[in-house]
């Protein structure tokens, strides 16, 4: 044992006194110091290594792999042998100098900058303005299609054209003045890092808002159940046999409570519009689509309530007029609808801002995959369309419009009444009748008349006109070429109601509450504007000067001017020629001789024949009359 010991000794010894350089007062900032006091006490402990380092990252901020990597090189400064623990120096005199020494290394004034380029300047070409070589890589990496490869080429062609000089002196740079590749790259990196306008410039602006902007987060158990409804509809992945018997995909337009996410009403059609929205909105309002399961089968729950929110997506059927006029969200024209109150706020989410409704988008997704075994199931994408598709196409095996509605209200009343770990495992009803302190209703009637749709006609005869068919009515004699409102349920025309001079009593709206948010959203939304207003001013100081053409001009040009110069040495040789020898020779320059002349001969007899051609006379001309 004693043995072991001196070998260890000999093996790995100590450093009496250590070679470190005395690090000055004002390097060890606050930060410093801080993890250098930690660090003391961490090495000191002995005993619950793993609780100590637990406590040494919570107060230096420094993860686990960089602490691995402080504790290496503590042990490579004192000469220890790996995993040697670090309590054998605790006492040692120079362990604070050694420890202000490795966090001061890590430490760098100029880590943000080009520190290789701080005195060159690019003098740009349409302004004629000198700039730092930082701010002309910025410039230029600040656009969508440039990545650091085309600034570091560019830079490069400015250097070749003499446009890049080096201070104080004004001379022409090299490229051996130049930084290297990487450390552009890794200027680039942190720049885009630190600076938001700089990724708000690189970026989609969908993909900066859902990426990089703030947005609320909701405390969902701070709602009380009806308080808020998300509402929005989507495509459900099955194959269903329509009217005609011929497959066709049903959409679902839904509305769920997010507190409890109760799916308080739902409606199937083959096309979603504004009348499916009023019909899931009615079915949720008066809930006569709750089912709760008394552990043999579902009774129905007397559960009447009006939401005193609703926030639904914002699709142009949510927008439609006809849409805002049953949340009562706009000001009615018609007079019969005045005395009528507001009955809920109406809300709408950021346009491509799934995370708003998230609740409801995530029960889309979770609700489908859980009944994925019923018959023509294709699959949420083309990719991963299950094979049994075809065959339950070819086999007849999908359902029909009748028997899939029914499963569908049997599914989702079995989720209604499912055990959620969210819930406190409860179940959304049960979390629900829980949690209900007041219950907002509406009467049916007045109900069913904020349903309806009205339209401005004329009574001509005892009869109006509407899509194109005329409603007749012995009452409306003495209301003859007068204007009215005429309303009707989208779901029934066989019935209208007429109202004129606004005999009946309707709905007024409060202007005062239009557009207001208690959740912050129109806070955030003008923070965001004035936000992007301050970005788009630090991007324009960023670009200095550099026209985004330019700029793509100055990139493409680099990446053009990236190619491997020929030296003059290799242009000016000159190797020796060869001669191949066919043994055909002298009959080919027989062959040219007499080619040559030939055309000797034929250049002979053209010139004679030229200088013997002279102009008649009259004598010669009257001679060859004759």
């Amino acid at each position: 044992m004693n043995t072991h010991v001196i070998l260890n000794e000999v093996k790995n010894p100590v450093i009496a006194e250590l070679n470190l350089p005395t690090i000055p007062i004002p390097k060890i900032t606050p930060e410093i110091l801080t993890r250098v006091i930690a660090f003391e006490k961490y090495i000191s402990v002995t005993e619950d290594i793993g609780a100590a380092r637990k406590r040494l990252c919570e107060e230096t901020q420094l993860s686990e792999p960089t602490i691995h990597w402080y504790c290496i090189r503590l042990r490579n400064l004192f000469n220890l042998a790996p995993r040697t623990p670090l309590a054998s120096i605790a006492s040692h005199p120079q362990l604070r100098q050694a420890l202000e020494f490795l966090f001061s290394r890590k430490v760098r004034s100029d880590k943000a900058s080009l520190a290789s380029a701080k005195n060159l300047s690019v003098l740009v070409p349409t302004t004629g303005e000198e700039i730092p070589v930082e701010d002309y890589l910025k410039a230029l990496y600040t656009r969508e299609t440039i990545d650091a490869t085309d600034c570091y080429l560019a830079l490069r062609s400015m250097c070749l054209k003499q446009m890049i000089t080096i201070s104080p002196n004004h001379t022409k740079a090299t490229l051996e003045d130049l930084p290297a590749e990487t450390t552009v790259r890794q200027f680039l990196k942190r720049f885009v890092r630190s600076s938001h306008a700089a990724r708000a410039s690189r970026m989609r602006k969908h993909d900066f808002e859902t990426q990089q902007q703030p947005y609320v987060t909701r405390d969902i158990e701070a709602f009380r159940p009806s308080e808020m409804w998300l509402g929005d509809h989507t495509e459900l992945d099955f194959m269903v046999l329509n009217e005609e018997g011929k497959p066709d995909r049903r959409w679902i337009s839904a509305f769920m409570d997010i507190r409890t996410r109760l799916l308080v009403g739902y409606h199937l059609s083959w096309q979603p519009n504004s009348n499916t929205i009023a019909a899931a909105f009615r079915a949720g309002v008066m809930g006569t689509q709750l089912r709760a399961f008394t552990g043999d089968k579902f009774e129905t729950v007397n559960i009447s309530t009006l939401p005193e929110n609703v926030m639904m997506d914002n699709g142009k059927d949510y927008r439609s007029k006809y849409t805002q006029r049953v949340f009562g969200k706009i000001d009615f024209e018609d007079n019969a609808r005045l005395s009528v109150q507001r009955i809920t706020n109406l809300h709408y989410t950021l346009p491509y801002h799934g995370q708003s409704k998230a609740e409801l988008e995530r029960w889309f997704g979770t609700f489908q995959k859980t009944i994925k075994m019923i018959p023509g199931y294709k699959g949420n994408h083309y990719q991963k369309k299950p094979d049994t598709l075809a065959k339950d196409l070819r086999s007849g095996s999908i359902l029909t419009v009748e028997d899939f509605d029914a499963l569908m209200a049997v599914s989702i009343n079995s989720y209604n009444n499912h055990v959620r770990k969210q819930l406190h495992n409860q179940t959304p009803l049960q979390c629900y009748l829980t949690n209900q302190t007041a219950q907002r209703s509406i009467d049916q009637h007045v109900l069913d008349f904020l349903m309806m749709k009205a339209q401005g006609r004329r009574i001509r005869r005892c009869q109006v006109t509407l899509m194109h068919t005329e409603y007749y009515s012995e009452q409306l004699a003495q209301y003859n070429d007068k204007l009215a409102d005429v309303y009707f349920d989208p779901n029934d025309l066989g019935l209208v109601s007429i109202y004129v001079d606004g005999n009946f009593a309707a709905v007024a709206s409060n202007k005062e509450m239009f557009g207001k948010d208690e959740r912050g959203w129109q806070k955030i939304l003008r923070d965001r504007k004035h936000g992007m207003k301050e970005m788009r001013e630090e991007i324009k100081q960023i670009h200095s000067g550099i026209t985004d053409r330019d700029a793509r001009m100055m990139a493409l040009e680099g990446r053009l001017l990236n190619m491997q110069p020929v030296s003059r040495e290799l242009m000016k040789k000159n190797p020796a020629s060869i001669n191949y020898l066919t043994g055909l020779e002298s009959q080919s320059k027989e062959v040219a001789t007499q080619l040559q002349r030939e055309k000797n001969d034929v250049e002979v007899q053209e010139k004679r024949r030229k200088a013997n051609r002279s102009p008649l006379s009259m004598v010669a001309v009257n001679d060859r009359i004759k």
